[in-house]
């Protein structure tokens, strides 16, 4: 995890060459946490997504990895679609001045159809020195009988930092509460008619919700400062 001044660029680079976080890859243990947050976002007519329906948008959001306020967390990556092999940065606005900035690897991107349920979306797991070690998977789904559109984000996670631990109480509400925001956020984006916004590294995406820093190269979702 790295402190940082609000004014100073989050260092992705690191990040990308970073394992995975010790112990992750062996999967939750008994007492891990395990949260399934789903709401459904929507209603379309039974059948595969519509072109510019809100299964569509919402798959779209979660690829661009535009998937939690940029008023929370702002998302930093190197392109979208996010692909496998990806390394996703979050910045989240810890104390005035200060923010904090930890990353995750992509391991999986799918669109599948599993029984009569259309799925879209993404896992990834932790880095080393993130203060979670998990993973966590966004998806929208749809139910091709029903056409009822649900967003979800299912994971499991642990303490990934000794400070991650010794907080824990606070570290647990600060992440269900990105969960919350998260489900939120997706949508709004989903009952947009228009577009949605576009997550990028700093600057302005297909107008001025994000843009591109030019010394990085990096893409990071709006401005909150």
């Amino acid at each position: 995890m790295d402190w940082l001044s609000r004014w100073t660029d989050a260092d992705l680079a690191r990040w990308e060459q970073r394992p995975f976080s010790p112990s992750v890859e062996g999967g939750p243990r008994p007492h891990d946490n395990q949260d399934k947050h789903e709401r459904v976002i929507g209603q379309e007519a039974p059948g595969l997504p519509e072109a510019d329906g809100s299964a569509r948008r919402l798959a779209g959001a979660i690829l661009r990895f535009d998937v939690f306020p940029p008023t929370l967390l702002t998302s930093v990556k190197r392109r979208t679609p996010v692909e496998v092999g990806d390394t996703l940065g979050l910045r989240y606005p810890f104390l005035p001045g200060i923010d904090l900035f930890f990353a995750a690897r992509v391991i999986d991107r799918f669109e599948k159809v599993v029984g009569n349920q259309w799925c879209n979306g993404f896992t990834y797991r932790t880095l080393a020195g993130h203060p979670e070690c998990g993973e966590e998977t966004f998806i929208v789904e749809k139910d091709l009988t029903t056409g009822k559109v649900t967003a979800a984000l299912r994971s499991w996670s642990r303490a990934g930092l000794w400070i991650a631990r010794l907080a824990y109480p606070m570290v647990r509400h600060m992440q269900l509460h990105a969960a919350g925001a998260a489900l939120d956020h997706l949508q709004c984006l989903a009952m947009r008619n228009d577009t949605p916004a576009r997550s990028s590294i700093q600057g302005s995406t297909e107008a001025s919700l994000s843009r591109r820093n030019l010394r990085t190269g990096l893409l990071r979702s709006a401005e909150r400062w």
